[in-house]
């Protein structure tokens, strides 16, 4: 059943998270000519790219990305739970949650 019910909360993230990408894309195009009158620097090794305007547009392009991702988890989930009754599984942990982990693991056994 938890192999059944991994593989139902992926393909509803996928399902949800493919509009959501659009949506946020369009979103980010938008702010960015509403700040900036010329076009994004899609590659920051064009010729002509200042590095403002190519660190701007990765920080907000990284917001973008970061919120898409979170709205896309958040209505799969909500998603999982509307369809089946049930919580959806528990995804794997980050990268970041396990060096948090690990570091307060070895701050106990240093205080000890």
């Amino acid at each position: 059943m938890a192999v059944a019910a991994k593989v139902t909360i992926k393909a509803m993230s996928i399902v949800i998270g493919i509009p959501v990408g659009i949506a946020t894309k369009k979103v980010v195009e938008r702010v960015w000519s509403a700040a900036r009158p010329e076009q994004p620097p899609r590659k920051a090794t064009e010729s002509g790219v200042r590095w403002d305007d190519a660190i701007a547009w990765a920080a907000l392009s990284a917001i973008g990305i970061v919120v898409a991702d979170l709205v896309t988890r958040r209505s799969a989930e909500a998603a999982y739970r509307a369809i089946t009754g049930n919580e959806p599984p528990a995804g794997k942990p980050d990268k970041g949650a396990k060096t948090l982990a690990k570091a307060s693991e070895k701050s106990k056994a240093t205080a000890d």
